[in-house]
C-alpha cells in the first residue's frame, strides 16, 4: 500500500533576502497563502463550512477535519503533510545561496501534488524573507524520495518535467534498531498531558503521542485500519527505559503566545518489536507533537 511521498524542493535566490533562524512556519504560511491564492473556489475566509472543503487543495491540506471515519468531525484534525524545514541557521542570502526544505503528503493527499509545487512556484515569483528583504527565488530541482530505501527520482530539473514513481509503501517502513537507541530530535517538539508539558519523556509517552499519529493518518488519508496491536506496544513500551537526556527548552511564538518547545536527545535501552519499529519508523516521516506540520517534532532514530 502506498503510504506517502517526501518531496524535497531546492531553490535558488535571484535576489537578496534575510530569512529567520525557524523557517518551517514562514515557509508553511507562505505555501498556504499561494495555495489559497491558485486554487480557492469559494473565496471565504472561513473553510469550515465549505462544501468543497474535501476537494480543495488548500482545504484538505489546511484546514483539514475528521472525516468522520471514525471521530466525529472535530476542526483541527492531523493534517496530511507536514513540512521538514531547513535546518541551518543561516538568516542572510545572497544570489546563487540555495534553499532546501523538504514535505511529506500522506495518502490521498498525494492527490495534490502538483497543486502544492505550483503554490511553490508562486511563492518563488513573489519572494520569500521578512517584509523589507524579501527575495525571489526559481525551482531549481524537486525531487521525490524514499529515505527507507535510499531512492530519489527527479519530479523536476531546470524546466524539465518527470513521472517519478517511487513512494512510500507500507512495507518499506522498517528501522534497524538494536537494544539501545536514541532519538535525536532535529526540530524541537511540543508534548501536552492534561494542558502540561511534559519535559522529559519516557518512552512510553512518545510512543503514545506517536500511534495517536499513526492511528488518525491511516483512519483518514489511508482508508485503512491499524495493522498494529495497541495494547501490546503499550505494554512494551512500559519496559524501555531512559539511560540518558540531554534536553533543553526553546521558546517560540505563535498567535501572540509563547509556546515552549522540547529539543535535543534521549537515549533508551529496551528491546523493540518489528510493530514497535514501524510505528517509530512512520513518525520520523510524520512527525510528533504540537504544530508538527510547520515542522516541529521532527526525530531521527539511531543505534
Amino acid at each position: 500500500m502506498k503510504v506517502a511521498r517526501l518531496y524535497t524542493f531546492e531553490l535558488e535566490f535571484l535576489k537578496p533576502a534575510k530569512l529567520p533562524n525557524w523557517k518551517g512556519n514562514m515557509i508553511r504560511g507562505v505555501l498556504g497563502l499561494h495555495l489559497k491564492k491558485l486554487y480557492c473556489l469559494d473565496g471565504s475566509k472561513d473553510c469550515r463550512n465549505c462544501s468543497l472543503l474535501f476537494r480543495c487543495p488548500y482545504g484538505y491540506l489546511f484546514r483539514a477535519r475528521s472525516k468522520g471515519i471514525v471521530l466525529r468531525k472535530l476542526d483541527h484534525y492531523t493534517k496530511p503533510y507536514v513540512i521538514k524545514p531547513p535546518l541551518e541557521s543561516k538568516t542572510e542570502y545572497l544570489p546563487g545561496d540555495v534553499l532546501r526544505f523538504s514535505l511529506v503528503l500522506f495518502g490521498d493527499a498525494v492527490d495534490y501534488e502538483w497543486h502544492v509545487f505550483n503554490a511553490v512556484n508562486s511563492m518563488c515569483r513573489q519572494g520569500l524573507g521578512e517584509r523589507s528583504r524579501r527575495g525571489e527565488l526559481r525551482v531549481r530541482r524537486v525531487f521525490v524520495e524514499n529515505p527507507f530505501k535510499n531512492e530519489k527520482e527527479f519530479m523536476f530539473e531546470d524546466g524539465a518535467l518527470y513521472d517519478p514513481k517511487t513512494f512510500i509503501r507500507d512495507r518499506d517502513i522498517r528501522l534497524d534498531i538494536g537494544r539501545i537507541f536514541k532519538i535525536r530530535f532535529l526540530t524541537p517538539f511540543r508534548l501536552l498531558r492534561n494542558g502540561s508539558l511534559i519535559a522529559e519523556p519516557s518512552f512510553r509517552d512518545l510512543i503514545t503521542f506517536m500511534l495517536r499519529k499513526y492511528s488518525s493518518i491511516r483512519y483518514q488519508y489511508l482508508r485503512t485500519d491499524m495493522d498494529v496491536d495497541v495494547e501490546d506496544i503499550l505494554r512494551l513500551a512500559e519496559n524501555v527505559a531512559t539511560l540518558s537526556s540531554n534536553l533543553s527548552r526553546r521558546t517560540f511564538i505563535y498567535k501572540g503566545d509563547e509556546e515552549t518547545f522540547i529539543y535535543g536527545e534521549i537515549t533508551y535501552s529496551g528491546r523493540l518489536k518489528s510493530s514497535v519499529k514501524r510505528v517509530l519508523g512512520f513518525c520520523q516521516l510524520s512527525h510528533i507533537g504540537k504544530r508538527a506540520s510547520y515542522g516541529h517534532g521532527w526525530y531521527v532514530v539511531e543505534s
